[in-house]
């Protein structure tokens, strides 16, 4: 009983959460161009909050560790979410809005890993509960909340997401006060959490400046999906399935992967998914119709779902026992943040520049040239080894 009371309450929470999610991220770049800001200026913002992302995720782990709740900590900073998104469409111009997506992208962007923290430290002692099993309705509440909201917009406007967010984040708050469980964030003392051990690792260090390579374009990608739909004749309607095909191509990784990564190495698995990254930049730079976007959002599954499984158990297995927690969260800052940043800003500029398809066929190439590097340093590093004995 407790179990299913715990995987019930644990899966709402995931449900309704991203839900809430669907209602402001895959939005953000049309509600900056309603208020006229160009690709560069929309970029810059973007850039900016991944930045704060970086630091912010940190910080308020630390917070829920020194108050040993994580459930307060998420509460607290929803709630705030809440407050300052719901109020967006009241500001204008572009130095205030820079502004109050800053503070929102403080307070906001570390609830998906403090929900992760909460999750996974919840379930550790059930055997029949995998964390899989329960982020999987996270997915499927995206999928088909992403598709409700892009027809609502399409009807009622962009500010109605706002309204749609404060009421699925206050029915998440409820759902959080009803679950019982609640646990701080058990990592070692930052005093004895040395990162410049990880990063003398020459493997852990390489596949960080791959993976940084790999999420400048899959970032920028995402950031500016609505003006291919737009550039392709789709509608929000469009872009609302397309987000959805997305999210539900992410399901049968939670279901299935986990299974089969243990039978091949990490390396491998996440050699496979910069195949499916290359080839939707590919497909991007060609796609001349909303039902083109809508299928290639079908290979998020293989290409970011196959990727994080894959980074998960390689990260893991190349850390020492005392800093695996500690090389995940980096790791994941590092290539989420600095691609985001890169991304974000350097996709504005080049659709400023050269055009909405060139930013695609770079993304194409520096996905393809950064993944050979990546090969040839394993490469060289695996000679290297033979040398020496």
């Amino acid at each position: 009983m407790k179990q299913n009371t715990s995987f019930l309450h644990f899966s709402a929470l995931e449900f309704f959460f991203w839900a809430t999610f669907a209602a402001y991220y895959p939005y953000l770049v049309i509600f900056l161009d309603s208020k006229g800001l160009n690709n560069m200026e929309i970029g810059t913002i973007l850039s900016i909050n991944a930045c704060i992302s970086i630091f912010a995720q940190p910080f308020w782990g630390i917070i829920s560790d020194k108050i040993k709740s994580i459930k307060k900590v998420f509460i607290l900073l929803l709630f705030i979410a809440i407050l300052c998104i719901g109020s967006l469409p009241i500001y204008e111009g572009v130095i205030l809005l820079g502004i109050v997506f800053a503070v929102i992208t403080f307070f906001e962007s570390a609830l998906p890993p403090l929900l992760d923290s909460w999750v996974i430290m919840a379930i550790q002692e059930e055997k029949n509960i995998s964390y899989g099993s329960i982020r999987l309705w996270g997915s499927i509440g995206f999928a088909l909340m992403v598709y409700v909201f892009g027809k609502l917009m399409e009807i009622k406007g962009i500010s109605i997401l706002f309204l749609c967010y404060s009421l699925f984040g206050m029915v998440t708050i409820v759902l959080c006060s009803r679950i019982g469980v609640d646990h701080g964030i058990h990592s070692s003392k930052i005093k004895n959490i040395k990162i410049s051990k990880l990063l003398m690792n020459y493997e852990y260090s390489t596949f960080l400046i791959f993976s940084v390579g790999i999420f400048i374009p899959y970032k920028a990608a995402f950031a500016f999906l609505p003006r291919l739909v737009e550039a392709v004749g789709g509608s929000k309607v469009h872009l609302g399935i397309s987000l959805s095909v997305m999210a539900l191509s992410e399901v049968p990784l939670f279901l299935f992967l986990n299974r089969f990564i243990h039978k091949v190495k990490p390396i491998f698995v996440i050699l496979f998914s910069t195949i499916f990254f290359i080839l939707r930049q590919y497909l991007f730079s060609i796609a001349s119709s909303p039902i083109h976007i809508i299928f290639i959002q079908g290979l998020q599954g293989l290409s970011f779902g196959v990727f994080l499984t894959g980074a998960v158990y390689y990260i893991y297995s190349l850390a020492p026992q005392e800093l695996k927690a500690t090389a995940q969260t980096f790791g994941s800052a590092v290539y989420m943040g600095i691609g985001g940043i890169i991304g974000n800003y350097g996709g504005g500029w080049v659709i400023d520049h050269y055009g909405l398809k060139n930013l695609y066929h770079l993304g194409g190439y520096l996905s393809l040239g950064i993944t050979i590097l990546f090969i040839l340093s394993i490469y060289f590093r695996k000679m290297k080894k033979q040398l020496e004995r």
